[in-house]
Order: structure tokens, then sequence, then C-alpha cells
């Protein structure tokens, strides 16, 4: 059994995209160590992520995520036990909506690849349709 993580936030205005690379490099190091796996879509300085893996390591990290003050207005979207991870081959996917349009298209069609060729039984998950109606409402305006 897994437990799973979705929340939204909001960057504060000052972190810039080097920092978010930072942000990344360290979670993808810390994420391999402790098993857990995830995804950050960040457009229009807002973030959505899940993240997943062991109860006690993602409510470890989701408590870390919460007291950072790179990003506030932290709200659960779900919460949850969960038989399958998502992001089972991903220590921390990220998506970035911040670019050109034609970037963000591409980004947008790996997403949309993504949801459309995940097994059956993910699709019909309650992370997973709170993960893809949360991320398509987030990028609809890029």
């Amino acid at each position: 059994m897994y437990y799973s993580v979705i929340y939204r936030s909001t960057a504060e205005s000052h972190f810039s995209q080097k920092d978010i690379d930072y942000m990344l490099l360290k979670a993808k190091q810390h994420n391999k160590k402790q098993g857990i796996t995830g995804c950050i879509i960040y457009s229009n300085n807002q973030f959505i992520q899940i993240i997943e893996g062991a109860k006690e390591a993602i409510l470890e990290l989701y408590d870390s995520i919460k007291a950072d003050n790179r990003h506030f207005d932290v709200t659960t979207l779900i919460e949850t036990p969960s038989k399958n991870m998502l992001w089972d081959d991903w220590s921390m996917a990220f998506y970035n909506f911040s670019g050109t349009a034609e970037q963000n298209n591409y980004s947008r069609m790996l997403l949309e690849t993504y949801f459309e060729n995940a097994n059956l039984k993910s699709k019909s998950s309650e992370v997973f349709l709170t993960l893809k109606t949360n991320i398509f409402e987030l990028i609809s305006n890029t």
C-alpha cells in the first residue's frame, strides 16, 4: 500500500527558474533515497505536486513542504492511501508552463499522452482524477 498527496501552492515572487531547478535537483536526490515518486507542474507562479510512497516518508516530506517559505497558500487537494503509484518511474517529474507558447504546447502534449496512456485501474482512481482535473485547470490559461 502506498500513500499519495496532491497539493497546490503559490510560489513567492522572488522564486526564480534557477531556484526551481535547484529545488528539483534536491527533490530528486531526496526522493530517490526515500522511495518517493511524483510530479510537479508549474504555471503562472502556481505549483501542483503529487508525491507518492510509503506513508511515513510522504507525511514527513509533506510537513517539510508545508513549512517551506518559498511558497504559500499550500492547499491539500487529496491525501489518501493508494494501491498504485501514478509516477512510479519518476523520482520527480517536472512540467514547466512558463515558457513560450511552443514550449507550453509541447509540455501539454506530454501530459496528455501520459494521462491517455495510464493503465485503466489508475484512470479510475480518485488520485488520478484529482491530479488530471487540477492540472488541466491550472494550465488552461497558458
